[in-house]
């Protein structure tokens, strides 16, 4: 018997996180996300989950679901082998609700590569098994910035990314604090579009004249900014990447014609499997650096970009904390954590999420 999707099942996946999180485009107090389940006919269910942003990808929970929904007809009853032809016509139909599509795709090449009975890594290349994340620095007082990244330490974080865009002055002086505390761990800041390209030079300039290394700058500007990203990325000693400025292949080939940016960041959240897949390979051919990061996604949606990660084995740099934002629940699989490092030895098959929505 072939292994048919007998049935889509979407429901609200509504998760508290530890405390607010606020970053230039907007805070959040709460992911209310989108649980996506791919059963087939042989009992095997592939996991997905959608992280919704109105700031970023112009989804909501409600808009996602029903996305979803519209698209039911095309997704039951369909050969999960024929997984590519799938995706290639579901993402048609819903072309412009990319954080659904992410979603769906997760749960599918879940249930695939499951059915496959090999991991999800593995079904991306199997380059290595671990990776390390970097911890955020949401928006927050110098002396909040300052106590976080103390904690930070603590917990055993050697990568700390700090959120900018409340201004030159305050943001220099968080920087500053923040290497007082963690004097040992490397930085990068994420402007999250909010600088103009004059005030992104200038707080670089201002890290510089501290003696403070940046390892990365994200986003500095308004993302289609194509120009004053290329700008900063001209003038600017540190590595530029492209986050919002890259929500497609053709995003992404744009940017590296132009060339805007020295690293670009793939979310599936933005983009999904397939065109992240793409994406990636153009970098590869045109050398420029990767970075994987994520929206707000527990473990059963964080667990895909783990798996692409070490799949692909060439991110220089892996922005994967959501899972430390939210407050824990009952969850299995995925991938082992070990303070900042994620381990995927020891799946079995697809994502190896396992979890009961009714618990």
């Amino acid at each position: 018997m072939s292994p048919v999707i007998r049935k889509l099942v979407v429901e609200t996946l509504n998760l508290p996180l530890k405390e607010p999180f606020i970053i230039a485009t907007g805070r959040k107090d709460a992911a209310n996300n989108v649980l996506v389940r791919v059963i087939l006919d042989n009992g095997i269910v592939g996991y997905g989950e959608i992280a919704p942003s109105p700031y970023t990808t112009g989804d909501t929970q409600q808009t996602s679901m029903a996305a979803l929904e519209f698209i039911r007809w095309a997704v039951e009853g369909q050969d999960i082998r024929q997984w590519r032809a799938l995706l290639t016509k579901i993402r048609k139909l819903i072309r412009f609700n990319v954080a659904a599509h992410c979603g769906l795709e997760m749960a599918i090449m879940d249930a695939f590569t499951r059915n496959a009975g090999i991991p999800l890594y593995q079904f991306f290349g199997g380059a290595i098994t671990c990776v390390e994340t970097d911890l955020t620095m949401s928006f927050g007082s110098p002396d909040e910035t300052f106590n976080a990244a103390v904690k930070a330490v603590k917990e055993g974080f050697n990568l700390i990314k700090i959120k900018v865009g409340m201004g030159v002055d305050i943001d220099a002086e968080r920087i500053r604090r923040v290497r007082e505390s963690a004097p040992a761990c490397k930085l990068s800041l994420d402007a999250n579009q909010a600088y103009s390209a004059k005030d992104a030079l200038e707080l670089v300039r201002r890290a510089a004249a501290d003696g403070i290394v940046i390892e990365l700058l994200e986003q500095p500007v308004r993302k289609d900014d194509f120009d004053a990203l290329r700008l900063v990325r001209d003038q600017c000693p540190v590595a530029v990447a492209a986050d919002e400025s890259c929500f497609s292949a053709e995003d992404a080939l744009r940017l590296i014609r132009m060339d805007a940016c020295d690293v670009i960041n793939i979310k599936l959240a933005k983009c999904g499997i397939l065109a992240a897949l793409d994406i990636a390979g153009m970098c590869r051919t045109a050398n420029k650096g990767l970075m994987i990061g994520c929206m707000m996604e527990s473990k059963i949606g964080l667990a895909p970009y783990v798996h692409l990660a070490c799949g692909l084995g060439e991110f220089s740099h892996c922005d994967l904390d959501s899972v430390y934002l939210l407050k824990p629940f009952e969850c299995k699989g995925g991938f082992i954590l070990n303070g900042p490092k994620f381990s995927v030895e020891g799946i079995a098959g697809g994502t190896g999420i396992e979890f009961n929505p009714a618990n």
